[in-house]
């Protein structure tokens, strides 16, 4: 199967014979916020804008998930996994997802399977198809994906449409998936022909100039080592908030905590994890009440060490994308490239 072309005005079509079809999930401007959710038409469609203020990870790691009941006579039920496989049969599609998202999901994907398969998130993803739209210039003026490399993904997306002419779109199957939307709704696509190679591979150089880089990668891992008891650090932490807003917009970051919920007959209850944050004082805490990351500067420290340090390492993966939601949705205004050129001494 050859790349495609389709139109603009046929994309709405195309749009909306996968809603007849699949779950169709898309950015929306619910509550007037970028929103990734289910959409019943195309009409509902936020197609060039903003990054959804939380990013791809919600679908496949949600805020809370309910994993199991249990009771003192009927033993546990697994009514998570019940209700997800139930409905596995229906498949996802995700539509327009940008690039940086897509690689920080790569992220996750490695992260949720690694010594042991997480059957919570990979279920999941699984069962979802992921359309992305690339990116030809920089989303906003907080993006710093150059910098991170996370504006060209070479996997995690089974379709990719690159706008090559005015309201005329490349589209890029990438898996086996992405080939048979193409075939199911193929009489809205045409054949890509030479010419449209060559206009796809100029876009694709003119998208190269218009990002710059804002942060110097290499070598970071070794020079935060090296600043480990670096004054601004200290700098920074009398800034933040400790709200854990950075974190649940990241698309990386993956922390979640595990709770049981008893009734107050001590008969029944419900097992469930939700979203944590490294930056909230307990997230630390073991037993016996010790918190061994009980100051602030460490908790704001830990964050960029494992962003920077540990992910890049331990997966050969950046665990930063740039997107910059961090700096758009913190309440105190902090900026982590400021904080990067701060603490090597750049600025």
């Amino acid at each position: 199967m050859t790349s495609k072309i389709i139109s603009r005005e046929k994309i709405s079509n195309f749009v909306d014979s996968m809603i007849n079809d699949f779950i169709v999930i898309a950015t929306t401007n619910k509550n007037n916020v970028p929103t990734l959710m289910e959409i019943s038409s195309f009409e509902e469609v936020l197609f060039d804008t903003d990054l959804p203020m939380i990013p791809l990870k919600k679908l496949f790691h949600p805020a809370q998930q309910d994993l199991f009941k249990f009771s003192r006579t009927k033993g546990v039920t697994d009514i998570y996994m019940l209700k997800t496989i139930k409905d596995i049969e229906t498949k996802v599609v995700v539509f327009g997802v940008r690039p940086c998202d897509i690689t920080g999901n790569n992220v996750l994907d490695e992260i949720f399977k690694e010594n042991f398969r997480d059957e919570y998130y990979l279920t999941l993803r699984d069962r979802t198809l992921i359309v992305g739209i690339n990116c030809l210039k920089p989303c906003y003026e907080n993006c710093f994906c150059k910098s991170m490399e996370s504006n060209d993904p070479k996997s995690g997306y089974d379709l990719m449409f690159t706008e090559i002419a005015k309201d005329q779109y490349l589209v890029v199957p990438n898996t086996d998936g992405g080939k048979r939307i193409i075939e199911l709704y193929s009489e809205l696509f045409e054949d890509a022909k030479e010419e449209h190679y060559d206009k796809y591979i100029r876009k694709l150089e003119l998208k190269d100039n218009n990002f710059k880089k804002d942060i110097l990668v290499e070598g970071l891992a070794s020079e935060l080592e090296d600043k480990f008891e670096s004054k601004a650090w200290r700098k920074y932490t009398k800034d933040c908030l400790f709200c854990g807003s950075c974190t649940f917009v990241c698309p990386t970051c993956y922390c979640y905590n595990v709770k049981d919920k008893i009734a107050i007959d001590l008969e029944n209850g419900i097992r469930l994890r939700e979203w944590d944050s490294c930056y909230y004082p307990e997230f630390a805490r073991v037993a016996g009440g010790h918190d061994f990351r009980h100051e602030k500067e460490r908790r704001f420290r830990y964050r960029y060490l494992h962003k920077y340090i540990d992910i890049p390492r331990r997966y050969n993966m950046e665990g930063c994308v740039g997107c910059g939601r961090c700096i758009t949705y913190c309440p105190a205004e902090i900026d982590v490239r400021e904080v990067l050129d701060d603490v090597r001494g750049e600025s």
